[in-house]
């Protein structure tokens, strides 16, 4: 039942780029480093402190504050049957706590543990977006890399449930015979299909690259990680 995600936490220089990209997507900028590659040890330290000292939610914040200014402009344009998708892991509910409980490895079967645990928490700021969309009668799906299992299928809808979520129009979960490298074609075909429902998807939000590619959306909108990168 594991997940597709490929942890680069071994790779210093993958942890260098994807902090500094991170933080870079986040106030719309272009990450640029010439900086020698640090000890692991000390890029951890980073992420940790990025994380405690509330700049990680703070820039995810704001990336959710320009998705809010425009669902809102185009509501206020009258756009037809809108709807937005969201992806799940770290950009709708947080999955920090295994992280640093794990030194920031990754280990299919004991992630799959703790999400069917429901331990992962709601990202405030896009709890706020996905309420205030709902609130304005915009339909919320939900396209994650979770694998489609019944048991993680109810343990995911169950914690956004309690994590303050609303009833999703659809949960999308990637099937387990799907074996693409990438989630692009997955996730793009869902959006797709959304759209072949007659919903016109005004947002994509996502704390990947490959949550956003692949077209059917108006806008994407990247949320910072600094952890980890999925293909």
């Amino acid at each position: 039942m594991a997940t597709n995600r490929n942890a680069v936490v071994l790779s210093a220089l993958g942890l260098t780029a994807l902090l500094a990209s991170g933080c870079a997507a986040a106030h719309g900028s272009t990450a640029r480093s010439a900086e020698p590659t640090p000890n692991l040890h000390y890029l951890k330290k980073s992420i940790s402190e990025y994380h405690d000292s509330g700049r990680w939610d703070a820039d995810i914040a704001r990336a959710d504050q320009r998705a809010r200014e425009y669902l809102e402009r185009r509501l206020a344009e009258g756009v037809p049957n809108p709807a937005i998708v969201l992806d799940i892991d770290e950009t709708s509910l947080s999955t920090y706590g295994y992280e640093a409980e794990h030194d920031f490895g990754y280990m299919p079967e004991e992630f799959d543990r703790y999400v069917l645990d429901r331990a992962p928490t709601a990202i405030p700021a896009t709890r706020d977006l996905v309420g205030y969309a709902h609130s304005r009668g915009v339909a919320v799906f939900f396209v994650t890399g979770r694998r489609e299992d019944p048991r993680m299928r109810e343990a995911t809808a169950q914690d956004l449930r309690e994590e303050g979520y609303p009833q999703p129009a659809g949960l999308f979960l990637r099937p387990e015979g799907d074996h693409d490298p990438s989630v692009v074609p997955y996730k793009s075909g869902a959006r797709e299909g959304i759209e072949q429902q007659g919903y016109r998807i005004v947002l994509n939000v996502g704390d990947q690259d490959a949550d956003l590619a692949g077209g059917h959306a108006e806008r994407g909108v990247k949320l910072p990680n600094p952890i980890y990168r999925t293909p």
